[in-house]
């Protein structure tokens, strides 16, 4: 019998054999998937986090090669990110970095951040051309590399080569690397320059994401206070040209420093045919233009318990006027304005109007000088006007002190009681003229 079974048990061993075979093999496997992934995934998230410790599992480590060549490079930092400032490494060190920055790039070729480390060791090493074809790699690797970029950006403007600075300049503002106030030295040197300011030009013209901020913030930057406005004409032709926020910001600009005057004259330049033929001293009188929100145009913030409306005439829904709607309640009226440019000289101001004002003291227009007292206004609009009616006064503009001056429909409220007001009243048909001089006879 024991012969008989003899077979059974050899086909157990060897069963057993191979059952400890496969559990070899798989343990190998297993284990080499787990130093895979320790290796790998382990190592990638400790390059980031604690390089020195990464390259204890894996000693060419891409990554962490080139981040600790980095913080000690620009910040003597160690492991856990203790920084000491930027040191000075001996050439010897020097040395020692760029063989493991080139180890990194051996086994991964793309890091622009490995080329922009071999420039700034060249540069340490006083080999400015070399430094200059590595930083050149880098930025062409990746405009991400900020540092490279910002290095060959200032390169070039030193050396006038303003179509490589602009393009760079560009990029960091783009990528949101550095903010405008930091590139505006730049770019104000070159506006002083054909050759600089016709590059500026061309990035405007593609409309970038910080042009809006740099027309507002380019005034205060450079000397001619009508640069702005050349840049803004150069634009007019463009698939992009300057944006009614634009012209406002540079206007605003003038106005704060109070150059009405070139304000002027560049609002005028950017008016449509029809509208530039029909300014005369007031603008849009007849309020069938919506407001550009130029200071020459009407303005009327937000007030409270107050709205401010162009709206179509009951008589012709193709005609409109100007209505301004109190209450109920205590009012806060900024009131309705715009601000023109009248020389010396005897005016009138006419117009027509009609509504309710239920209140103690109601509306008037005035026109004061923007730097100074009141020039004159109209009588105090209060009670019940059904009607359209005449409305006309004068007022004269000195020959000094009075560049500029501002029409304005306000309330004539002096205290809060006097702020409880209600009712709607409509204006139109606003207009100024020069009274004719008397002659002698």
């Amino acid at each position: 019998m024991p012969e008989l079974n003899r077979p059974f048990a050899l086909n157990r061993n060897a069963d057993a054999g191979h059952h400890v075979s496969r559990f070899m093999i798989f343990s190998i496997l297993g284990l080499s998937l787990c130093w895979f992934v320790i290796s790998h995934s382990v190592v990638a998230y400790l390059s980031k986090t604690a390089p020195k410790t990464a390259l204890l599992l894996r000693g060419d480590e891409p990554t962490s090669l080139l981040a600790l060549a980095d913080n000690e490079i620009n910040f003597g930092a160690g492991d856990k990110g203790e920084t000491s400032g930027p040191p000075r490494q001996t050439q010897q060190r020097l040395k020692q970095l760029r063989e493991q920055i080139e180890t990194a790039l051996v086994i991964d070729p793309l890091p622009s951040r490995a080329y922009r480390l071999l420039g700034q060791i060249a540069e340490n090493e006083g080999l400015a051309e070399k430094a200059e074809t590595l930083m050149l790699a880098a930025a062409r690797h990746s405009l991400s590399e900020d540092f490279a970029v910002d290095w060959i950006m200032r390169k070039s403007f030193e050396r006038k080569n303003y179509p490589i600075a602009a393009y760079y300049a560009d990029a960091l503002l783009s990528s949101g690397a550095v903010g405008l106030v930091y590139t505006m030295p730049f770019f104000a040197r070159m506006m002083e320059s054909s050759t600089g300011k016709q590059e500026i030009e061309k990035l405007l013209a593609a409309n970038p994401g910080w042009r809006h901020g740099f027309i507002d913030l380019l005034g205060s930057y450079v000397t001619d206070a009508r640069a702005p406005l050349y840049l803004l004409l150069s634009l007019k032709d463009t698939p992009a040209p300057a944006t009614g926020e634009e012209l406002n910001a540079y206007q605003s600009f003038l106005f704060q420093h109070k150059l009405y005057a070139l304000a002027y004259y560049a609002w005028r330049q950017f008016l449509p045919p029809e509208q530039l033929a029909d300014t005369g001293y007031l603008f849009n009188g007849d309020f069938e233009v919506k407001p550009s929100g130029s200071p020459f145009d009407w303005q009327a913030p937000a007030g409270v318990n107050v709205v401010v409306d162009f709206a179509s005439r009951s008589e012709s829904a193709l005609d409109h006027a100007l209505v301004a709607e109190f209450g109920p309640g205590r009012v806060e009226f900024p009131g309705v304005y715009q601000s023109i440019l009248l020389p010396p000289g005897a005016y009138s101001f006419r117009g027509s109007f009609k509504g309710e004002v239920v209140g103690r003291r109601g509306v008037l227009w005035d026109i004061s000088c923007r730097d100074g007292a009141s020039l004159g206004h109209s009588e105090m609009l209060v009670g019940s006007f059904p009607d359209w009616r005449a409305l006309e006064f004068s007022f004269v503009v000195p020959d000094s002190g009075c560049a500029a001056q501002l029409v304005k429909l306000k309330l004539g409220a002096r205290s809060p009681a006097e702020q409880l007001v209600s009712g709607a009243i409509w204006f139109d048909e606003l207009s100024i003229s020069r009274q004719k001089e008397k002659t002698l006879k």
